[in-house]
């Protein structure tokens, strides 16, 4: 282990317990704040990052039994960040003993012997540990073999079943996809570069343009054909929600919380960069990365718009013929790629996210013409944040209805909605992820 890739790990992990920001964003952060551009070291880091986070709660279950009397919560956030690594190498990672006495002599280096010198002996005590199950809850045990908050552990055993549930908990690592950009050449000649480049890929039966990474020589954003767009980096369920959608040439789409622009980039793409799409979200961040993703796919029918869509006068004054509606979310459909999300979350989180999509569903149904539809997704799997935010909608706006989109890669929605589409991790190898479409008569 580098003495800058644990340097990295440590602030990145402090940042996302501080700022409750995700790991890349941490790692980028850290990156540009101590100058390291090295792709070895920050891979070497991400490494570190990612599977600290994942199995955060039994590190610190592990923290506890070793620290005894003293409260993980009352180390320095450095020291604190460091026991985890340290836990999540030791216990679950291919180490000598040799490179644990040798991460320690660097964690000194970092923090210094005297901020260290708080955790020396829980240090040596780690190794021996296991972690306790005696005394607690089904939920709770599973949660510590899972790495999942009980509350998740309990909602999913609720929604699925137990031994459904047990085997979306314990899902590996997913695959990643990307979608070939047709606006920028032949299908057939990108994927060709990809080989030329080391990418070697498999197509996802029914999903157009869709390809799953088998194998690569390098992170795919520092390829040759990232930088001049002719793919970027989606989830098949991501690419299912453009093919839902269906645009035409020539077609108005309202594009709804479209910032960073991977499903708008796919739209325009299914548009041949004819017609015009309106792509508004609220973050100026996200729309600045929207900005350079549009330049780089070459979309050139796409106009952004920035504003609040739980606000009615936020929106533009349009009829779309079609409305894409991809509201922010729980996001437990991510837990995987993304597993900070899963401390950040309570079982309180997923009311107030269904608030929030109401609100911003209801807006929408303003700007659809007669004949036009809305598609609704999340990378959620919860019942309040899909089905019943549509069962809501539905009652309020008897214009609409529910009708069977192609292409059908999913499971049918809950609560009777068998029209509507989910797709699962441990099912479908991709997000978590619930789609509809609505038809406006």
């Amino acid at each position: 282990m580098q003495w800058k890739a644990l340097a990295l790990a440590i602030e990145a992990l402090s940042w996302i317990e501080l700022k409750r920001i995700n790991e890349r964003l941490a790692l980028r952060k850290t990156a540009k704040q101590l100058d390291i551009r090295d792709e070895a070291i920050l891979r070497q880091a991400f490494r570190l990052i990612m599977e600290v986070t994942r199995r955060r709660n039994a590190l610190d279950h592990l923290a506890a039994q070793a620290l005894d009397q003293e409260s993980l919560e009352d180390l320095n956030l450095g020291v604190r960040s460091f026991l985890r690594i340290y836990i999540s190498e030791v216990k679950y990672g291919d180490i000598t003993f040799k490179e644990v006495v040798k991460m320690a002599e660097l964690a000194r280096e970092i923090l210094g012997s005297r901020e260290l010198s708080t955790v020396e002996e829980a240090l040596d005590l780690i190794p021996h540990l296991d972690i306790q199950l005696e005394g607690f809850s089904d939920d709770e045990a599973t949660a510590l073999r899972t790495f999942h908050p009980a509350w998740f552990v309990r909602y999913c055993r609720e929604l699925l079943g137990r031994e459904e549930a047990l085997r979306l908990l314990q899902v590996p690592d997913l695959p990643t996809y990307i979608r070939i950009n047709s606006l920028k050449g032949a299908e057939g000649e990108i994927l060709e570069s990809l080989r030329r480049e080391g990418v070697e890929l498999e197509g996802d039966s029914g999903l157009e343009h869709a390809f799953r990474v088998v194998n690569q020589t390098c992170p795919l954003n520092l390829l040759r054909t990232y930088r001049e767009g002719l793919f970027t980096v989606q989830d098949k369920a991501s690419v299912l929600a453009g093919l839902v959608v269906a645009p035409e040439p020539g077609m108005t789409v309202l594009d709804v919380c479209a910032a960073p622009g991977i499903k708008t980039g796919h739209l325009s793409q299914l548009m041949g960069n004819q017609g015009l799409i309106l792509s508004l979200d609220f973050s100026e961040r996200r729309l600045k990365i929207w900005k350079r993703e549009m330049g780089r796919l070459g979309v050139e029918n796409a106009v952004p718009i920035r504003g609040d869509a739980r606000k009615p006068g936020a929106f533009p004054d349009v009829k779309a013929d079609l409305v894409l509606v991809d509201p922010p979310c729980t996001g437990t459909g991510t837990f995987n790629r993304v597993p900070s999300g899963k401390w950040r979350l309570s079982r309180r989180s997923i009311n107030k996210m269904m608030s929030i999509q109401r609100r911003i569903l209801d807006n929408c149904a303003e700007h659809v013409r007669e004949g036009g539809s809305i598609v609704y997704c999340t990378c959620s799997i919860t019942a309040e944040e899909n089905e019943r935010v549509i069962q809501d909608f539905l009652q309020v706006h008897s214009e609409f209805k529910l009708i069977k989109a192609k292409p059908r890669i999913g499971l049918p929605g809950l609560m009777g909605q068998a029209e509507a589409q989910r797709l699962y991790p441990h099912i479908h190898r991709c997000n978590g992820f619930y789609i509809v479409k609505l038809a406006r008569s």
